[in-house]
């Protein structure tokens, strides 16, 4: 008995394709424009573009233009020969070893932010964290970091709109004041999450770079109001920017 031909799926073939497609166009692909050089129908690709945002296998920048999701950062740290978790976890565990804190790190992904590593510290008060979690980036010292690279009147674009959600006491709410905190953010080159995310917790972020000067990621050290450690926060600061300088040294000499 003969087998049968095998017959690809073509929804299956038609998220390879688009994947594809903005392998090759990494300036990005407006969704029009990936329909019409994939020959798929509007309500098509339309359906298979929203499903593989909300995977975050794609995402969209302020001018809806099409890119690789972060999705694809969990895959490239696995097979790349210069990944970014790998150089960062040996310093981002001397961080945790020092402090026995949280230490995170994270991209962005459009108006969120998406976490690809963490060391978890061993105090029995701690928040939970785990790799793929996304948060808003409006709420987060990480996300504030990443959204300081965009200029202010990107952010009024990227927010135009946008629903914030009050979260705590001390959650941004409105553009006005996350542009305002951006702005003190590039001043001093780091940003905190004062409470701003969870109650009683509070983060300091630092940015970063590429071998091109782009920033692509933030780390940060995440610190719960019990463990009283103020007076250890100029350390913990100083700690995580030395860190990320290295980690940004060592990406550009790979």
């Amino acid at each position: 008995m003969k087998n049968k031909p095998f017959t690809p799926v073509k929804s299956a073939d038609r998220v390879f394709d688009i994947l594809e497609a903005l392998v090759k166009h990494s300036d990005g692909l407006h969704i029009r424009e990936l329909g019409k050089k994939l020959n798929i129908a509007d309500s098509s690709i339309h359906a298979l573009v929203h499903t593989m945002l909300q995977r975050r296998y794609l995402k969209m920048d302020e001018s809806r233009k099409l890119f690789l999701g972060s999705k694809f950062y969990q895959f490239s740290n696995m097979m790349s020969a210069t990944p970014l978790v790998p150089i960062a976890k040996p310093i981002m565990k001397q961080i945790k070893s020092k402090f026995n804190e949280n230490v995170h790190l994270a991209v962005l992904d459009g108006l969120d932010i998406v976490y690809i590593a963490f060391e978890e510290s061993t105090n029995p008060l701690r928040y939970h964290m785990e790799v793929g979690r996304a948060q808003s980036a409006y709420i987060t010292a990480v996300g504030k970091m990443l959204l300081s690279a965009h200029s202010n009147e990107q952010i009024r674009l990227l927010y135009e709109g946008y629903p914030f959600e009050k979260l705590t006491a001390n959650t941004i709410t409105s553009v006005d004041e996350l542009i305002a905190e951006l702005e003190r953010i590039r001043k001093r080159g780091y940003s905190i999450d004062d409470a701003e995310s969870y109650e009683a917790c509070k983060c300091f972020a630092a940015p970063i770079y590429d071998s091109t000067g782009q920033m692509i990621a933030s780390m940060s050290i995440c610190i719960p109001f019990v463990t009283a450690q103020e007076k250890r926060e100029p350390e913990m600061i100083a700690a995580i920017q030395e860190a990320t300088n290295r980690i940004t040294s060592l990406l550009k000499d790979n």
